[in-house]
């Protein structure tokens, strides 16, 4: 298994294996990386006899494995792209393992499914035999903040802290909408090079009734009732489970660093300027300090733990793990 971090860093190097295979819910990640293969794989001028992209569901295993088999044409490479691959049966399976287990090295062949896992053995470790597997999923705060600071980075910008931190509580985890947003602030800037707070705000706004940082807040100040609405709209919107689980960790561990300066005899003022509260999120995350402990919030982090792990290997729905620990923390 291959993290998306180190598998951006391989494709840019130009570092091409004959077998990918990507799964989980990230889609924007997942096109992303495919994107990167074929750039750095498909020729233009030669993209109509080297580039394929199939769908299982409609698409003979046999078909698929001719193409990956047929000799590239005015490029070095051949790229096919199999998306669905998880509707594949046991019979397709056995068909395909001979060519997984001996892939073309003049074709790179990229297996796509937007299922949260993907168990077929067989397949993934054919694929880590002679390529790469790699599992694309909602990234956690820690990873969004790089994320966003590198995407102005890629088109020449500069985004303020501030400005990362507005998209994140506003946006959520679903780097499709922040992708657009920062598209739609590219483009009232015009020529600026520097995204401020005061861009962002301008052009995104409180364009949706809850976010996730909403129900990290409302959990943070213990509002159990609230926290359950906010949960309920945000699932139904299309929310994954574990986005929603790494927003909250994020504002306890914000809560655990504030509590930790507050005992140290920092005041209030100092304390929002060094862990990042936005002005406008001040007199609630004062109100939240004063909910829990130094105590309680350790506690808090062992109940997210137990959280994390039924989310990623539990048969459990997932809106019944959140509700559980909604309870659990809001002492419900």
């Amino acid at each position: 298994m291959i993290k998306y971090t180190q598998l951006i860093t391989d494709l840019k190097k130009g570092r091409i294996l004959p077998l990918y295979l990507f799964y989980g819910e990230e889609a924007f990640l997942i096109q992303e990386a495919v994107d990167l293969i074929i750039r750095k794989v498909v020729d233009p001028g030669a993209r109509d006899f080297t580039f394929n992209t199939v769908y299982c569901r409609e698409t003979p295993v046999s078909d698929m494995v001719n193409l990956a088999q047929t000799l590239p044409f005015l490029s070095p490479m051949r790229l096919v792209i199999a998306k669905e691959i998880d509707v594949l049966k046991a019979a397709d399976i056995k068909e395909l393992l001979p060519y997984l287990e001996s892939p073309s090295p003049s074709t790179c062949f990229v297996m796509v499914s937007e299922q949260r896992k993907y168990d077929k053995k067989a397949v993934v470790s054919a694929v880590e035999t002679h390529g790469a597997v790699t599992a694309f999923y909602p990234l956690a705060e820690r990873e969004l903040h790089p994320w966003i600071a590198g995407w102005g980075r890629a088109r020449g910008l500069s985004i303020t802290g501030d400005a990362i931190q507005f998209l994140v509580q506003v946006l959520g985890t679903d780097l499709q909408k922040v992708n657009n947003e920062l598209q739609k602030v590219v483009i009232y800037q015009k020529d600026k090079k520097d995204i401020t707070l005061e861009d962002v705000m301008a052009v995104v706004g409180d364009f949706r009734e809850f976010t996730s940082f909403d129900l990290a807040e409302a959990i943070g100040s213990k509002e159990a009732h609230r926290a359950f609405q906010i949960l309920t709209r945000l699932l139904q919107e299309g929310e994954q489970p574990v986005g929603l689980l790494g927003m909250t960790a994020w504002n306890f561990r914000r809560l655990m660093r504030a509590k930790a300066l507050e005992a140290g005899g920092v005041r209030y003022d100092e304390i929002k300027k060094k862990v990042g509260v936005l002005w406008l999120h001040s007199s609630s995350f004062q109100k939240q300090m004063k909910r829990f402990t130094l105590s309680e919030l350790r506690d808090a982090f062992e109940v997210m733990l137990v959280t994390d792990k039924k989310l990623k290997s539990s048969s459990m729905k997932g809106r019944l793990v959140l509700e559980r620990m909604i309870m659990t923390l809001c002492g419900a």
